[in-house]
C-alpha cells in the first residue's frame, strides 16, 4: 500500500495563499476587522495543513519506517522522520505541534499572534516534507 500524497498536495499551498491576501490587504490598508478575519483564515489554514501533514509524515513512517510509529510519542515521530530525511528540523515540528494545540483552546490575542507568526515558517517546512515524500516515493 502506497502513502497516498493528494491530501498533502492540495493543502500544502492554502497558508500561502491566506497569507498572500492578508499582506494584500494590509498594504491596502484594510480595516482591523478585515486584517483580524484574514489573520484568522492563516491560522485556520494552518491548523489543517499542520493536520494533515502530520498525518501524512505518520502514514509514511508506518508503512516504511522499521519501528512501531503508534508506540511513539509526537517528539520520536519527528526525530524519526529527521532522520529518515523527510524533515529539515524535527524540533520545528515540535513547535508546530505546540502552536497547532493553541488554536483548540478559548481565543485569546497573545495565543493567535503566536499561531499566525510561525505560518510562514511552517509552509517552507510542509513544502519541504513534500518533496521529499514525492522524491522518496518515486
Amino acid at each position: 500500500m502506497a502513502v497516498d500524497l493528494s491530501n498533502l498536495r492540495r493543502t500544502v499551498g492554502a497558508p500561502d495563499e491566506a497569507l498572500a491576501i492578508y499582506r494584500r490587504e494590509l498594504a491596502n490598508h484594510a480595516a482591523l476587522e478585515v486584517q483580524a478575519m484574514l489573520r484568522d483564515a492563516v491560522i485556520q489554514r494552518f491548523k489543517f495543513t499542520f493536520e494533515v501533514a502530520w498525518k501524512t509524515l505518520k502514514r509514511y513512517l508506518e508503512e516504511y519506517g522499521l519501528e512501531q510509529v503508534d508506540r511513539m510519542t509526537n517528539r520520536q515521530r519527528f526525530r524519526l522522520g529527521y532522520e529518515q530525511g523527510l524533515l529539515r528540523d524535527a524540533q520545528a515540528w515540535l513547535l508546530y505541534l505546540q502552536r497547532r494545540n493553541l488554536t483548540g483552546r478559548v481565543y485569546s490575542e497573545p495565543a493567535a499572534m503566536q499561531v499566525f507568526e510561525i505560518a510562514p515558517q511552517f509552509l517552507d517546512d510542509a513544502q519541504s516534507l513534500l518533496a521529499r515524500l514525492e522524491e522518496k516515493l518515486r
